[in-house]
């Protein structure tokens, strides 16, 4: 049962690092795809893909590290269990902000930005109300309005009079 500790491999990460973490022009990004070059010991691979989708990636690893955070307390997971979850969220956090690095994208920005909306108020002018919703109602505001209006003695009088003649 003695076995030998496994050592981690020692991979040049030096000479792939730079290119990886060298930021891309987001002009560029937006209007074409996205090269990732991926290196194992089988050779070069390379994926194609745009910015869009690297984004969504960087947001589920980012996302999924935390939930394996939380379940740790809410499991009240403690010891190996515990220590490979964070162990876990760890190297998933290290590969999104890689990517993250990469393409030029800050989740913890857009995680700022999206709950600094969420705190606003919606208006009331919701434009994907249909037109005639918003027509009846106008209208029903502007009979209130018109019934609410004092009207000055003697200004209806004509009408009344030409009315039953």
């Amino acid at each position: 049962m003695n076995e030998p500790a496994k050592q981690p491999l020692e991979l040049p990460a030096a000479t792939y690092e730079p290119q990886l973490s060298a930021s891309i022009d987001l002009e560029r990004c937006l209007s074409g795809e996205v090269l990732l070059h991926v290196f194992d010991l089988s050779g070069t691979h390379e994926v194609k893909t745009c910015y869009g989708d690297v984004v969504k990636i960087v947001n589920a690893l980012r996302d999924y590290a935390k939930l394996l955070e939380l379940v740790c307390d809410e499991w009240d997971l403690g010891g190996f269990h515990r220590a490979t979850y964070e162990y876990q969220a760890e190297k998933l956090r290290q590969i999104a902000d890689k990517l993250q690095c990469g393409i030029g994208y800050d989740y913890d920005a857009a995680v700022r930005k999206c709950q600094k909306l969420r705190g606003k108020k919606p208006r009331n002018d919701d434009v994907g109300e249909d037109a005639m919703v918003l027509a009846v109602k106008r209208g029903f505001e502007q009979a209130q309005a018109k019934a609410n209006k004092p009207s000055s003695p003697g200004q209806n009088d004509d009408k009344e009079v030409n009315r039953y003649e």
